[in-house]
Order: structure tokens, then C-alpha cells, then sequence
């Protein structure tokens, strides 16, 4: 495979992939059930630039974009997101090109998840992985907390940040009439390459309640109570960058494998 970077940092992908297509290829077309035409599609990207990927990250978009960040998914809307999804990671992955990981710094707002909304706070992702250690009793505990009454997730975002070493994740709740407030959660993050994010969680509070003011500054020490609990490392998750670009990031926490996709701010 050769590979030729440009200075806008952009690669060109000369490998060709040993997948046989019976017809052409569009790129354009929006996907099928058909997992060849997917296995095609990932292999004609083997031949473009990273460009040619444009196509489908914009049918991505589309679909995503009266979905309520998942919340009014169907199963087969979250099929056909899912298909979007492979043919962008199975094309980055056989690339052999690593991920750029200094480009998942930044702002990130969430515009799907494949699970509850809040789910995108690594809070939630330590409270299973850590604390609970059961992904069957935690799917139990986080549909009842989202099917609670009157309980709306808003606005979700992540900062990441190598310098600092951190993750700030904020989601925005509403809980029965009116009770409003961010769930702010503080994480050590660090790169792990090629493509992880080693995720520990510190801290996590309520900001900008609009009933409980006071509790702005009242932070709850998550790393000390699950460690003590569960032991030491017990509040570090892993998540996989499976596919990011200037504008777009794809996220898989494992090894649950839940996707989360976002948008740059």
C-alpha cells in the first residue's frame, strides 16, 4: 500500500482491497441491507482519497439529523446508522492509516448515540464498567432512569483536552416539572494509540440548577467512592476513535461496542 500525505493532511490511499464487486460502486447511493455492496463500498475508498469518504459521512448526517440524537431511533433507523458507520470505520481501518489523535481535542457536540443520550457521559460508562460490572443490570437501571416521568435529555457535549489531561462531558437534564441542571463530569484522559482514549473518572456535579443553586460547587468524588469499593483502576474506561476528521468523530465504548457520534463545535 502506498501512502502519499499531502500538506493539508490529507492521505491518499493506493492499496487496493482484494474485495470482488460484481458492478460499479456509487458512493453516492444511499446503503442497502446488502453487506457486500457495504464491503465494496469500504474497498473503493481503499483506491481515493480520504475525500471520497464525503458521500457517505453526509448520508450519515442526514439520517441522523431528525433523530433526537437517537432518541426516536427505530431498530431499523439504528440499523441503517449502524451500516453508515462500518462502512466509515471498515475504511479508515484498512487503510492502515493511525488515527490522527491530537485532532479528537476540542469541543464535541453529541448528535447520535446508539443507547440513552446520557450514556454519553463517561460517568455512566464507569458506573457500569466499574462499579455495577454487569452490562446486563446496568441496561436495566439506566432504562428505568430514562423512563422516569418527565425526565428529558437535552445537549450533550465533551471537551477533550491532552495538555490538561482532561474530559469534561456535560448533559443536560430535565427531571419531573421543570427541574432543570447540567450533569458536569470531570475525567484524566490520555491518548493510547492508534486509536483509544484511556478514560478515568474523577468528579461529577450538577451545574446551573435552577432549583438548587448551591449545589454548583458540591462535587461528588466517583474515582474515591468506586475504588473504594471495586478497587484501584476501577473508574477507567476504554474508548475506541474509530473514525474522526476535521468536523465528525466516531466513538465506541468497549467493549460494549455503543456508538456515539459527534459534531465539532
Amino acid at each position: 500500500m502506498a501512502l502519499v500525505a499531502s500538506t493539508s493532511g490529507r492521505v491518499a490511499l493506493t492499496r487496493q482491497m482484494p474485495v470482488r464487486c460484481g458492478r460499479r460502486v456509487n458512493l453516492a447511493t444511499p446503503l442497502t441491507r446488502n453487506t457486500d455492496i457495504v464491503r465494496c463500498r469500504a474497498a473503493a475508498f481503499e483506491s481515493l482519497n480520504t475525500d471520497d469518504l464525503i458521500p457517505t459521512k453526509l448520508e450519515l448526517l442526514k439520517k441522523v439529523a431528525g433523530l433526537n440524537r437517537g432518541a426516536l431511533a427505530s431498530s431499523n433507523d439504528k440499523y441503517e446508522v449502524s451500516t453508515y458507520v462500518d462502512v466509515l470505520e471498515e475504511a479508515v481501518q484498512s487503510s492502515g492509516v493511525p488515527t490522527d489523535m491530537n485532532a479528537v481535542q476540542g469541543k464535541w457536540e453529541l448528535i447520535y448515540s446508539s443507547v440513552e443520550q446520557f450514556r454519553s457521559s463517561p460517568f455512566f460508562w464507569a458506573f457500569q464498567e466499574g462499579l455495577v460490572q454487569s452490562r446486563n443490570i446496568s441496561a436495566e437501571i439506566f432504562k428505568f432512569t430514562d423512563s422516569l416521568p418527565g425526565a428529558t435529555i437535552g445537549a450533550a457535549f465533551q471537551t477533550i483536552s491532552f495538555d490538561t489531561g482532561k474530559l469534561i462531558s456535560e448533559v443536560d437534564l430535565e427531571v419531573f416539572p421543570a427541574i432543570r441542571g447540567t450533569v458536569v463530569t470531570t475525567s484524566m484522559v490520555e491518548a493510547d494509540p492508534p486509536r483509544n482514549l484511556n478514560v478515568t473518572v474523577q468528579t461529577t456535579r450538577v451545574a446551573n440548577s435552577n432549583v438548587l443553586p448551591f449545589v454548583d460547587n458540591v462535587s461528588v468524588p466517583v474515582q474515591e467512592i468506586v475504588e473504594g469499593i471495586r478497587g484501584p483502576g476501577s473508574t477507567r474506561v476504554v474508548v475506541e476513535i474509530t473514525y474522526v476528521d476535521t468536523d465528525m468523530r466516531i466513538a465506541r465504548t468497549r467493549p460494549d461496542g455503543e456508538i456515539f457520534v459527534y459534531r465539532r463545535v
